[in-house]
């Protein structure tokens, strides 16, 4: 078992708990979303697995490295510079989300833009440290956080005011015809495996088929509680009603003999250090495939306009985009990611095999 391949699926698991993810199933519960989010299980672990395989033919080496003496530079460049675009927004849309939440929640007289720039400068910090640094950083921040989420998500299951029978009534609607929307949304819970096209380079050994099994089981489970709690809290009709279930849910507990009684401050203050490093593990891998690209010395100066890139098209964000826009935009992402995932995976592994053959 590869415990830093875990991490970066477990990763995307939990910060997709709590921004675009319920919002979108939850819009399709009663139009597909409780299909497509069976359907997106094997498909979510298939990819895992044929990405990692093929991967496996490469020990300790990321993309760049794999593709360094490919002939076709320009492919080359198009393949890399497509990842990493994707991969940016993919950071963005859960920074701009995470500070909206902020926003909201926390500190709604504090300006974006303040928030946003604590932001840019911790991940600055970490998206330039090397790969295997960024890797226990984020070792370190799940084993301090992890046990804790899951302290309250067994309290929302075992809470008295959790509905079983508005989740039943949610089921009932298994064999409507599957949501791409939802089934999209549901399959980016298992897209940390795309993290390897940097992280390779800190897994030396070929992954077990007990790594699968264990995504299987933490997969089932994070779209179970994903979807189905905050239905189970606020009906199957009211859930819909907010735009960020899962806080909203948070808001519904309380911790009776805690210093701080409402869960939702804890739960946010929780999430602040996992939506940091997963838009850190989504910059980091743009920004080493982006120097990847160019076979030029790595320099001070040309690292500095790559991150000022970074810091401009964040700021445009927070300016021109607001909560509604961001979601609307973010649940089409999904789907072009996911058709750019299905062709990646399988050119990969085509490509692979008949290079190892």
């Amino acid at each position: 078992m590869n415990r830093y391949f875990l991490y970066l699926v477990f990763l995307n698991m939990l910060i997709n708990v709590i921004i675009f993810v319920p919002k979108i199933l939850i819009e399709h519960r009663y139009n597909g979303s409780v299909m497509g989010v069976l359907i997106a299980i094997p498909i979510g672990i298939g990819m895992n697995y044929l990405y990692s395989h093929s991967l496996n033919k490469f020990p300790g080496q990321g993309l760049p490295e794999i593709l360094a003496d490919s002939k076709h530079r320009w492919l080359v460049n198009l393949h890399l510079g497509s990842i990493q675009i994707l991969w940016f927004s993919a950071g963005l849309i859960t920074l701009l989300g995470f500070i909206d939440i902020l926003s909201r929640f926390v500190n709604p007289e504090m300006p974006k833009l303040f928030l946003i720039t604590i932001y840019l400068a911790a991940i600055f910090l970490i998206i330039q440290l090397p790969t295997k640094r960024v890797m226990y950083f984020l070792e370190i921040v799940l084993f301090l956080n992890t046990p804790l989420i899951g302290f309250i998500i067994y309290k929302t299951l075992t809470s008295e005011f959790l509905s079983w029978d508005s989740i039943l009534e949610v089921g009932t609607h298994l064999f409507e015809k599957p949501s791409l929307k939802a089934m999209a949304a549901a399959t980016y819970t298992f897209s940390g495996f795309t993290n390897l096209i940097i992280f390779n380079r800190v897994i030396k050994e070929k992954l077990k088929i007990w790594n699968f099994i264990i995504i299987l089981f933490l997969g089932v489970f994070n779209l179970f509680t994903t979807f189905f709690i905050p239905i189970g809290f606020h009906g199957s009709d009211g859930a819909q009603e907010y735009l960020y279930p899962w806080i909203s849910t948070s808001d519904s507990l309380r911790l009776v003999y805690s210093p701080i009684e409402r869960v939702l401050y804890i739960f946010l203050m929780f999430y602040m250090s996992i939506s940091l490093m997963s838009i850190s593990i989504h910059w980091h891998v743009a920004f080493e495939l982006l120097k990847g690209t160019f076979k030029e010395k790595e320099n001070n100066k040309k690292n500095w306009m790559i991150m000022a890139a970074f810091m401009c098209c964040a700021i445009a964000g927070v300016l021109f985009l607001n909560t509604v826009l961001l979601n609307k935009i973010t649940a089409y992402w999904m789907i072009l990611l996911l058709g750019v995932e299905v062709m990646t995976v399988s050119i990969f592994f085509i490509w692979a095999r008949r290079r190892t053959a």
